[in-house]
């Protein structure tokens, strides 16, 4: 590309973009066409962000793409979907839907936006590493099932294969007060008998790998939601800034 001078303008406003809307993992890049234009780098929107595509194309083409860092091009045969994502984000495995969805019905972008999500991402960027996900260890098993001789392995948030380490990201539903539910009569012998709740359920599996990892030479580190500023619903305001640096305390000793 000869004239690189809307490159450095294209950059700054997927910065501010990205900044200004922390909660986003993936932004198709029609969406900052808008911000494009009251920039002054372009002067209208032509289908749906074909001018950004248009410089997209011929960065690709000349193999310079990485002047644009955010950008992320999704490639099916012989078409190209573009989007931007932010440092935070982990680059989507899966492909991304181009038609909007509700974040409800979709459990791929809930997942992508989760604060647990947010949050490994920050310890990958701490650590200079990238987390094994939702690991599973074949020494660290669930409950007996029904038929009383198999177990599910469980998983683990995040492990550092290179530091034997596990991070656990806990959420709000890990500090509920516990319940017991009454299990229906005609499945009991015993009317009186109860069955766990889901959250004592969850309590009882995260004592079981405070406990079964270290004594596999595994550490593990709980990193709460509590940990950092967060809202009335108790989900992390994502100010990376702060963020980091509470997780660079968390991980003191690993760095």
């Amino acid at each position: 590309m000869k004239d690189l001078s809307k490159v450095e303008k294209i950059n700054k406003v997927i910065e501010e973009y990205l900044n200004a809307n922390s909660s986003l993992t993936i932004v198709p890049v029609k969406e900052l066409m808008p911000a494009f234009i009251k920039a002054g780098i372009f002067v209208k929107d032509i289908k749906k962000g074909l001018p950004i595509r248009l410089i997209l194309r011929e960065l690709d083409a000349s193999n310079q793409l990485d002047l644009i860092p955010r950008v992320h091009a999704e490639r099916h045969g012989e078409h190209t979907y573009w989007y931007f994502v932010p440092a935070s984000a982990t680059v989507p495995e899966t492909p991304y839907k181009q038609e909007k969805k509700k974040l409800e019905n979709d459990a791929i972008a809930i997942r992508l936006n989760s604060d647990e999500t947010y949050v490994i991402s920050l310890c990958d960027e701490v650590l200079s590493l990238k987390a094994n996900r939702q690991k599973r260890f074949d020494f660290l098993l669930g409950d007996l099932h029904k038929n009383g001789k198999t177990q599910t392995m469980l998983p683990v948030d995040a492990y550092y294969e290179e530091l034997q380490l596990v991070i656990e990201y806990k959420e709000i539903q890990n500090y509920r007060p516990l319940a017991v539910v009454d299990k229906d009569e005609d499945e009991e012998e015993n009317e009186n008998t109860k069955t766990l709740s889901r959250e004592e359920q969850r309590r009882i599996y995260d004592e079981r790998r405070a406990k079964v990892l270290p004594e596999n030479e595994i550490s593990m580190i709980v990193i709460s939601y509590s940990d950092f500023e967060y809202d009335d619903k108790n989900k992390i305001k994502r100010n990376k800034e702060s963020d980091l640096k509470i997780v660079q305390k968390a991980l003191k000793d690993f760095r």
